[in-house]
């Protein structure tokens, strides 16, 4: 039986962007699903496992220094998840990859994940990661399609 929410956002130009918990009705955790479409810039670039490990590093230490340090966010723990996924092998110059990230971001306290609070907040954070993270990348473009 499926318990979990999930609310879709357009708020974001080049990002396809999901929120949702796991439990509707007691909701510990609320995750936040990033994707699009990663356009190398670099034409010179050979090997992009640095790059992408250095980009899941970023996106990491951005959602933990969010968290700890905002008091606005007391509800929620610094305890948290990010599963981020682009296939390293498939990433060349012309050529466009799928990139998923996923922050799962455990609460404190149970709030309704479709609450004006819980939905203001989570919209931050995720304007706060695609503008600190992605689009301050210098090595790809991202777009909300494919072509």
């Amino acid at each position: 039986m499926k318990t979990g929410k999930e609310i879709k956002s357009n708020k974001f130009k080049n990002y396809n962007v999901v929120f949702g918990s796991v439990n509707n009705k007691h909701p510990k955790a609320v995750y936040i699903d990033i994707s699009a479409w990663a356009q190398p810039i670099n034409i010179n670039e050979v090997g992009y496992n640095r790059i992408i490990k250095n980009l899941n590093k970023k996106v990491k230490q951005t959602l933990f220094d969010l968290l700890d340090n905002d008091d606005n966010y007391k509800y929620l723990s610094n305890r948290s998840i990010v599963d981020m996924d682009i296939r390293e092998s498939g990433v060349k110059f012309g050529k466009r990859s799928f990139i998923s990230c996923e922050l799962t971001i455990y609460l404190n306290s149970e709030i309704q994940m479709n609450s004006e609070h819980m939905m203001n907040k989570l919209n931050e954070v995720t304007k706060h990661i695609i503008l600190n993270v992605f689009e301050t990348n210098k090595d790809f473009s991202f777009h909300k399609r494919k072509k």
